[in-house]
C-alpha cells in the first residue's frame, strides 16, 4: 500500500496503519474467530478496568521520609530544600512526608500511621521572607494575629448548591405544615 510513497514518516505509517486497522480489519470476517474482530469484541464481557488518574499514579511512585521540625519557625528540610508547614501541624515534633525524588514541587504531609495526606507542603518562600521579620505565631496551630477574621454570611459551597437545586425547579423535599388558621 505504501510502497511507492518515496518519504514516508513514521506519522504517514501510525496513520495508515490506524486507517487500515479501523476501516477494513475490523470488518472483515477472521477465519479463526469466525466472525469479524469488531463483533467478537462486542459480543464478549467486558473485562477492562479503568486506568487510574493521573495524580494517583504520581502519588503511586513516592518515597516517604521522616523529618525534625524545627520548633523556631515551623519548617523542615528534605533533600537541602527548606520546607514550611502549615500552622495546624506546629505540635507534630516528627512529620512523614511523602514526595517524588525528581519533583520537589508536590510534597506532601501524610500521616505515618494511615499514610492519608494531611495537607500539602511547600518550599520556604526565601523573597518573601528575606525583610528579616518573622510571621507573629500565636499559640501552636492558631491562626497568624494578622490573619482578617473569616467573613460573614452564606458560605460560598452552600450558595452554589442553592443556587443548582433552584435552577432544578424541583420542589423543596420537605414542606412545613401549614400554620393553623384561627376560627
Amino acid at each position: 500500500m505504501l510502497e511507492g510513497e518515496s518519504h514516508l514518516t513514521l506519522e504517514q505509517l501510525n496513520l495508515a496503519t490506524q486507517a487500515w486497522v479501523e476501516q477494513e480489519y475490523h470488518h472483515k470476517e477472521h477465519a479463526e474467530l469466525e466472525a469479524t474482530p469488531l463483533q467478537r469484541y462486542l459480543s464478549c464481557a467486558d473485562v477492562s478496568r479503568p486506568s487510574p488518574e493521573a495524580l494517583a499514579l504520581r502519588r503511586a511512585f513516592r518515597i516517604r521520609k521522616h523529618r525534625m521540625q524545627r520548633r523556631t519557625d515551623g519548617t523542615c528540610t528534605l533533600d537541602s530544600v527548606r520546607f514550611e508547614l502549615p500552622g495546624a501541624y506546629r505540635h507534630l515534633e516528627q512529620v512523614c512526608l511523602s514526595y517524588a525524588r525528581w519533583d520537589l514541587s508536590q510534597v506532601d504531609l501524610i500521616d505515618a500511621r494511615t499514610g492519608a495526606i494531611l495537607a500539602a507542603v511547600f518550599p520556604l518562600d526565601k523573597s518573601a521572607n528575606a525583610d528579616a521579620r518573622r510571621a507573629q505565631l500565636t499559640s501552636k496551630g492558631a491562626a497568624p494575629a494578622n490573619e482578617q477574621p473569616a467573613q460573614t454570611g452564606t458560605a460560598p459551597l452552600l450558595r452554589q448548591l442553592l443556587a443548582e437545586h433552584a435552577a432544578t425547579g424541583l420542589p423543596p423535599a420537605y414542606l412545613p405544615p401549614a400554620a393553623p388558621t384561627k376560627p
